[in-house]
C-alpha cells in the first residue's frame, strides 16, 4: 500500500512540473495561410529621381535569397517557411503588406531592385516597427523576422524565449529523471 501512494506521489508531482507555465495565446486569430502562387505580383514602384522600376518573380525571388534567407541578416530559417512570401505580401498574395510597404518605400528612395540595394532597402527598414507582437506590445522588423514572425501582419505573435522558461524545461527534464531513478532503486532493493 505504502509503494502504491509513494507511485501516485511521483506520478502526480511529475504532472505537476510538466503542467506549470504553460499558457497559450488564443486571443489572436491566426488565419488561414495559403501556399503563394506559381509567379509573384510584378510590383512597379518609382524613385526620387522619377525612374520606375517593377519587381518581378525573379527579383522577388533574388531578394528572398539573398537577403531574407541569408543567416548574416535574418537569423529564422525562412527558406524552411513555405509562405515566407507572406513576409512582404498580404495573405492573398496580390498586393504588399505594411511590412512590404516599408521595404518598397527604402527601395524607391535608393534606386533599382538589385541585390546592393535590397540589402540597403533591407537595413533602413530593419528597425522600423512592425505590425507583430510580442506580449502585446509590437516589436521592430528585425525582431519579429528573427523569431520567426510576419512583421507586416497584427495577428503574428513574437515569441521570444527567456532564461527562465529554458530554466524551467531543464527542471522538468532533471525532476522526471530523478523520479525514474527513485522508483527503481525504491522497487529493486533488496529486503
Amino acid at each position: 500500500m505504502k509503494k502504491l501512494k509513494l507511485i501516485a506521489v511521483m506520478v502526480l508531482a511529475v504532472v505537476l512540473l510538466g503542467t506549470i507555465g504553460i499558457t497559450g495565446n488564443s486571443s489572436a486569430a491566426v488565419p488561414k495561410l495559403n501556399l503563394p502562387p506559381t509567379s509573384l505580383p510584378t510590383m512597379t514602384y518609382y524613385t526620387t529621381n522619377g525612374s520606375s522600376y517593377a519587381i518581378n518573380t525573379t527579383l522577388w525571388a533574388e531578394l528572398f535569397f539573398d537577403v531574407i534567407d541569408n543567416s548574416s541578416y535574418v537569423s529564422f530559417n525562412w527558406s524552411a517557411n513555405s509562405t515566407q512570401y507572406l513576409i512582404v505580401f498580404d495573405l492573398s498574395y496580390t498586393g504588399l503588406n505594411p511590412y512590404g510597404l516599408q521595404f518598397i518605400s527604402s527601395l524607391s528612395s535608393i534606386g533599382a531592385p538589385t541585390v546592393a540595394h535590397y540589402k540597403q532597402a533591407f537595413n533602413m527598414t530593419k528597425n522600423m516597427m512592425s505590425q507583430a507582437k510580442s506580449n502585446g506590445k509590437t516589436v521592430t522588423n528585425i525582431v519579429a523576422l528573427d523569431n520567426g514572425a510576419y512583421p507586416g501582419f497584427s495577428w503574428s505573435t513574437v515569441h521570444i524565449r527567456n532564461n527562465l522558461t529554458e530554466y524551467r524545461n531543464i527542471g522538468i527534464v532533471v525532476a522526471i529523471v530523478m523520479a525514474m531513478f527513485v522508483l527503481y532503486y525504491y522497487f529493486n532493493r533488496k529486503k
